[in-house]
């Protein structure tokens, strides 16, 4: 009907009929940024009044209605009360749900009032709507976000409204566990739990994620924490050394080098949460020997200028990888900029369950990375024999860091898949940037295409604050009212600078803490205190929980905009 219409360039006016048409579209599983989409250049009605019926006393009635008004299902042969009923309720639903979000007005039918008086009372409302001019203003603030006019009349959850998202718990569960990711678990219980050498599965992962990744070699470690510290004992970082870090990240990208005494400096933060090689450059001391970057949230790092500023002063470059796996600076893929990197498998994009990988380059730093995860049987069949180190191949550096082989099906399977996961978050986060542009409350953290690709690990908001009524913390809590209780305000990942931790240089000291002294981080202070995140869905069956999220964006930004 319409499509030929809006193929030759005509705008379609439609009446009110065209919200049981939406409602309708919702229950076969089309979601509302779909239906903006198809109906965007629609002319909505300027008015809509949503009459609220007893569903069960209009069946009880059915003998007073023509089929048409009782809906277009009324004439099969297996209608019964317990099917109508059903079919309206879930129509009715869906419509409550729209008029909540935008602000139409809603009367309730009494099965019991004469429809005389029901005709009087509706009457007033009518030509209330009718003769109002479609921009009168309404009580409260009126904001157009995502394409809806949100009114006072969008009322909260948090204050008696409907919830906008009412999917039960859990939103985000990753992996997604298919009978396929089943199936590679059960054929590695019958194959081996223990590996001692890269001829099974630990090494095929290995030699997947280095291909994935686009690195000469990968080594994996029980987590990407204990990757890091293998990372900074290759690097040769010693007491009285120090390395440059971010001061906003999540800690463990600093605390393995807290751990064996090694001096932490603090760099601040850009607006992505990122270093830069200004911020870096503002730390720099003697004693500096490496640094680390947290490509934030999926956000890559400028890396042009930093790998020169390394270069400039002979530092270790070194990255974390993280909340990356799928990002790149200007064409080049992460982790391929610094001498080594280290990538954590744990719920990341790609996962193992629990996990990490180092991937350099440098076959002498691969090879003292097995000294310190994978010890004896592998690494006297892999080190070379003349290196000055091999002489340690029989009891390694005397810790056992290797991922599982469960863990390492897990990953290989998700390796296999990657492609998929990578086209489904891209959609995904497409959907957001679109769904979310011109909402003057919350928008995306994402970089610029031309500079590089996101990683597809969340999604970082930006909160407005200045364009806002409530605050940051008060607008995850509403957010969580309306039933989208994945969005959060991270507390784990945060300036870390002045933990206890970092004031220890003495390894084996007591450990009675202190702090160090505070350092002016505007960057950082600026970021964490208006950063919102949310998940990248990318499984199939997710398209309900994307749009969800979507409207209840949608739905507190309108409500609570300046």
């Amino acid at each position: 009907g319409l499509g030929p219409l809006l193929g030759a360039g005509f705008d379609v006016l439609v009446d009110g009929w065209l919200y049981k048409f939406f409602a309708k579209l919702l229950i076969q599983g089309f979601t509302e940024p779909d239906l903006a989409m198809i109906f965007d250049r629609v002319r909505m009605p300027d008015s809509v009044l949503l009459l609220q019926a007893d569903v069960g006393a209009v069946y009880d009635r059915r003998s007073d209605f023509r089929p048409a008004e009782l809906g277009m299902h009324a004439g099969y042969a297996d209608l019964n009360r317990s099917t109508f009923v059903d079919y309206q309720t879930r129509t009715a639903r869906n419509l409550q749900k729209l008029a909540d979000r935008h602000g139409w007005h809603t009367a309730h039918l009494d099965p019991d009032e004469p429809i005389a008086d029901t005709a009087d009372r509706l009457a007033p409302i009518v030509a209330d709507l009718r003769t109002s001019p479609v921009s009168a203003p309404v009580a409260g603030p009126e904001r157009n976000v995502r394409g809806h006019t949100m009114t006072a009349t969008s009322m909260l959850a948090a204050h008696g409204g409907t919830k906008a998202l009412d999917i039960p718990h859990p939103h985000y569960q990753w992996p997604t566990v298919t009978t396929g990711l089943e199936d590679a678990v059960r054929a590695q219980l019958h194959r081996s739990l223990s590996d001692r050498d890269a001829s099974g599965v630990i090494g095929e992962f290995e030699t997947a994620f280095a291909r994935f990744v686009g690195a000469p070699n990968a080594v994996s470690f029980a987590s990407g924490t204990s990757a890091i510290h293998a990372m900074s004992r290759i690097a040769g970082l010693r007491p009285g050394d120090a390395i440059i870090a971010p001061a906003y990240t999540f800690f463990a990208t600093a605390t393995p080098f807290a751990y064996d005494g090694i001096e932490v400096t603090f760099a601040d933060a850009d607006r992505y949460g990122n270093v830069t090689a200004a911020t870096l450059a503002e730390n720099l001391s003697p004693a500096v020997r490496a640094v680390i970057v947290t490509h934030m949230w999926g956000n890559p790092c400028s890396m042009d200028d930093i790998v020169e500023f390394c270069r400039t002063h002979e530092l270790l470059l070194l990255e974390d990888c993280s909340h990356a796996h799928f990002a790149s600076w200007r064409g080049e893929g992460v982790g391929n900029f610094g001498d080594m990197a280290v990538f954590s498998t744990n719920q990341k994009a790609i996962t193992t369950g629990e996990g990490g990988v180092l991937i350099t380059a440098n076959d002498r730093y691969r090879e003292l990375a097995l000294l310190f995860g994978h010890y004896n049987k592998r690494c006297q069949k892999e080190i070379n024999s003349g290196a000055e180190y091999y002489p340690y191949a029989f009891t390694g550096m005397g810790l056992k860091h290797r991922i599982t082989t469960l863990g390492a099906a897990i990953g290989l399977h998700q390796l296999d898949h990657a492609a998929d996961i990578e086209t489904r978050r891209r959609v995904i986060l497409a959907r957001y940037t679109t769904g979310l542009a011109g909402n003057p409350v919350i928008t995306p953290a994402v970089v610029p295409d031309e500079d590089g690709q996101h990683g597809l690990y969340v999604l970082g908001l930006r909160f407005h604050p200045q364009n806002a009524s409530v605050s940051r913390d008060e607008f995850v809590a509403l957010c969580h009212a309306e039933g989208a209780t994945e969005v959060d305000a991270p507390g784990s990942t945060r300036d870390i600078s002045t933990e206890p931790l970092f004031a220890r240089r003495d390894p084996f000291a007591p450990w009675i803490p202190s702090r160090p002294p505070p350092t002016e981080l505007p960057g950082v202070v600026a970021f964490q205190d208006t950063f919102i995140k949310i998940p990248l869905w990318g499984y199939e069956g997710d398209e309900p929980l994307v749009a969800g999220y979507l409207d209840v964006l949608a739905k507190v930004s309108g409500s609570v905009a300046r």
